[in-house]
């Protein structure tokens, strides 16, 4: 009974390093579209050719284990990619991650600096033991793989070795180390959370089941949710931009497609001003807020914001056009009043709790300032603008 309750936390802390391994991998690359587990392996990162990038073999032992050529660990795997070759390109990554040591003077002690040939002599010279009788793993893997020598070179050229690795505890600080958590800041707590929803999403995917995969657009929906559950609010205020070094002078911004369009509506230097103090404050916000978020949509949550100011620009527009007794220019600069002191659109309000009173004002601004689309913001209620 012991020996079998032993069997099982053996298999219980493999699972556990194979989905940490994996969370590790889905965490540091971004040219995967889908992973696959337990389906061509351990893990299967493919591209959207339906190729694979990477393929790995995670390996974990309690004990201390050598590895060697001629062991089940080594050869099984090779066999196994041999079996699948017409799945990868020439880009194709095969990694054995192992928990296994490598000793100075093994064979395998520098097969990363292998080229296909040097890796191919080091498993035929040591195929046999001091009697001249092949190991058992020899013959149940490499004989009927080496039929095809040049195919088996192939993928030995892109077979290399990751040994030695870390224990559960350590490879799980550093998925705390990636990116994706600097905004939690030395909240250890919370970094827990986001690590254990993840280790979560794939020990469910694998209950009951042999095989799990996911795409990496579900993969970052789900780190987005689990990020957002734990996550504290950035807060950004009027103070938290640094205005020492900004440059507001009227004359600096005479020629800015935002000025000129302020100009066409007959506004005078005071809204200048304003537009010109909110826009250049703006600029650095943007760039500071870029660099705070940790969405993986950040782009996409950026394009989303500029239509909806878009479209408050165009439905005010549309309101004050219609106003009877006044001018174009009296309508343009009603409009453009309005839309000035409209209800804020939360920009990314997962993730900051805007209090600037600058912001919207300014990206407005930003947006009428659009070279390659200066039509997308413009004040003017003028027929001849509107053409």
């Amino acid at each position: 009974m012991g020996k079998i309750k032993q069997n099982a936390l053996s298999q219980k802390m493999g699972d556990i390093f194979h989905y940490y391994v994996a969370i590790k991998l889905l965490l540091e690359n971004n040219d995967w579209v889908k992973c696959k587990i337990e389906k061509y392996g351990d893990i299967a990162l493919i591209d959207n050719t339906g190729k694979q990038i990477y393929n790995i073999e995670v390996k974990h032992h309690t004990n201390k284990n050598e590895l060697n050529v001629y062991e089940e660990e080594f050869l099984k795997t090779l066999s196994n990619w041999f079996d699948i070759r017409t799945l990868f390109n020439e880009k194709t990554k095969l990694i054995l991650m192992t928990t296994s040591t490598i000793s100075s003077g093994n064979p395998l002690e520098h097969w990363n600096e292998f080229d296909s040939n040097k890796k191919y002599k080091t498993i035929q010279e040591n195929q046999t033991k001091n009697d001249g009788t092949y190991y058992v793993n020899i013959s149940k893997y490499f004989f009927k793989i080496n039929k095809n020598i040049d195919e088996l070179k192939v993928i030995l050229a892109k077979f290399d070795i990751q040994y030695s690795l870390c224990d559960i505890l350590e490879i799980k600080n550093e998925i705390k180390q990636t990116s994706h958590f600097r905004l939690f800041g030395n909240s250890e707590e919370k970094k827990d959370k986001v690590v254990d929803e993840l280790y979560g999403l794939i020990g469910r995917g694998l209950e009951n089941k042999d095989k799990w995969e996911i795409t990496k657009s579900e993969f970052d929906q789900k780190l987005v949710e689990s990020t957002g559950l734990v996550q504290d609010k950035i807060l950004r205020t009027n103070s938290s931009v640094n205005t020492q070094n900004i440059d507001t002078n009227i004359t600096s911004y005479k020629n800015k497609q935002f000025i000129k369009k302020l100009e066409n509506i007959e506004f005078k230097e005071d809204v200048f001003q304003s537009a010109i103090d909110n826009y250049a404050k703006t600029i650095i916000e943007v760039a500071e807020r870029m660099t705070l978020s940790s969405s993986l949509e950040y782009d996409e949550r950026l394009e989303n914001y500029d239509e909806s100011l878009v479209k408050l620009v165009n439905d005010t527009k549309t309101e004050c056009r219609y106003k009877r007794n006044l001018t174009d220019i009296e309508k343009s600069q009603d409009s453009y009043f309005k839309i000035m002191g409209s209800t804020k659109i939360p920009f990314m309000p997962e993730e900051f709790d805007d209090q600037t009173t600058f912001f919207q004002k300014g990206y407005l601004h930003f947006l009428a300032d659009d070279e390659d689309e200066p039509k997308k913001v413009c004040w003017s209620l003028k027929p001849e603008d509107e053409r």
